[in-house]
């Protein structure tokens, strides 16, 4: 059952002229840039093209792109300024899909704060998340460290008693039992380290700033264990 009681936004009310406006504009964009590959096919040659580096086309490639998406949004804000300044002020000189723009743009409005927001509280739970992995890795690192203290005590126990102790006693069964798991501990580090590091360099955190996650990241020599 659908829920009835969840309304979406009101469409705006378009006449048949403007709806054409806005499909020839489309039309138009579309136009042009069929134009601009064809002249770009046209000019290419490869006797020019082997000369340069593929960062270079890379390059120029961006640019171009750059250049392209920033003439359309430049015209998009010119043609809607006015619009837009007309139902927000409501404009003695606004015309009825004017006004109509109002409803639209508080929408607008409402929905880029809630995104701010939700950036914001994405932002710090990554920051929380960061801090877990950190806090993580210390402890694991401080129990291999353990673990590699209560072996090398028993390798000393087992050094002072070795006459004593047959070799295939109960007490050479539980140091290989400790080697063991001293063994499994260094493999889990190593696995925890690097999951943490993988996700405090795509978490978005400026890590090379705080010298703890960039000993994550980086990995320093001597940290491994």
């Amino acid at each position: 059952m659908e829920d009835q009681g969840v309304e979406g936004p009101t469409p705006l009310l378009l006449s048949n002229s403007e709806k054409r406006v806005l499909e020839l504009h489309d039309k138009l964009e579309q136009l042009q840039l069929e134009i601009a590959l064809l002249n770009a096919q046209k000019n290419y040659s490869s006797d020019t093209a082997s000369g340069r580096t593929i960062e270079v086309a890379q390059q120029e490639l961006l640019d171009s792109r750059a250049r392209y998406v920033l003439r359309n949004e430049v015209v998009a804000s010119v043609v809607s300024a006015n619009p837009i300044l007309q139902a927000v002020h409501n404009g003695t000189k606004a015309s009825p899909i004017e006004r109509d723009l109002l409803p639209l743009l508080t929408d607008r409005d409402a929905t880029s704060s809630t995104l701010a927001s939700q950036s914001t509280e994405l932002q710090t739970l990554l920051l929380d998340l960061t801090d877990v992995e950190s806090r993580s890795l210390r402890l694991g690192q401080e129990n291999v460290a353990l673990a590699e203290r209560l072996l090398d005590l028993a390798k000393q126990t087992e050094q002072g008693k070795a006459e004593l102790l047959p070799s295939d006693s109960e007490h050479a069964l539980e140091i290989a039992g400790l080697e063991a798991e001293v063994k499994s501990s260094r493999q889990r580090w190593r696995v925890l380290k690097g999951t943490a590091s993988a996700i405090v360099a795509g978490s978005g955190v400026d890590w090379a700033r705080d010298a703890e996650l960039r000993d994550i990241v980086l990995d320093p020599v001597g940290e491994d264990v």
